[in-house]
């Protein structure tokens, strides 16, 4: 069985048919209440961190439940809406830089596995980083390239 942690855990959508794969989450983040409370209802197991993943005290709350449940797996889904032709395709919207977390995430936990599911647009969408800008996906192999096989893909779930 693998052990999740859920990053921009939202509430619930991404994780639906993650049980019948025995997948089972342990840690969830969430930055709503409300999201949060409706995700706990349909996983009452799971440990979940309600409020900014940004804020240093809740990021090391994060990564410490995830080490200490032993999650082998991460997956997040970060907020899309400033990327996706749905909304305003805002590549300056500070909010495309909470992939830098998930990331970060992924350095801390050293997780066997990890999944980061976005809209197509988030492979041509930059972010600041070290005062420059950079795409997502060269971010994602400059820092995470020594540890994991990265592939990206465009899946369509219909």
């Amino acid at each position: 069985m693998l052990k999740w942690l859920s990053l921009f855990a939202n509430v619930w959508i991404a994780e639906f048919y993650l049980k019948e794969l025995w997948i089972e989450i342990l840690v969830a983040n969430e930055l709503l209440d409300k999201r949060a409370q409706l995700y706990n209802f349909f996983h009452p197991e799971s440990n979940m961190v309600c409020w900014d993943i940004t804020t240093d005290e809740i990021y090391d709350k994060v990564i410490s439940e995830a080490k200490k449940a032993d999650c082998d797996f991460i997956m997040a889904t970060p907020p899309c809406q400033w990327m996706s032709i749905a909304w305003k395709m805002d590549e300056n919207d500070s909010r495309n830089n909470l992939i830098v977390k998930a990331i970060d995430s992924i350095k801390d936990i050293k997780p066997k596995y990890w999944l980061i599911e976005n809209v197509p647009w988030f492979l041509t969408t930059y972010i600041q980083y070290h005062w420059e800008k950079i795409l997502i996906p060269e971010y994602i192999e400059h820092e995470l390239w020594e540890d994991y096989n990265i592939k990206f893909a465009i899946l369509n779930s219909s």
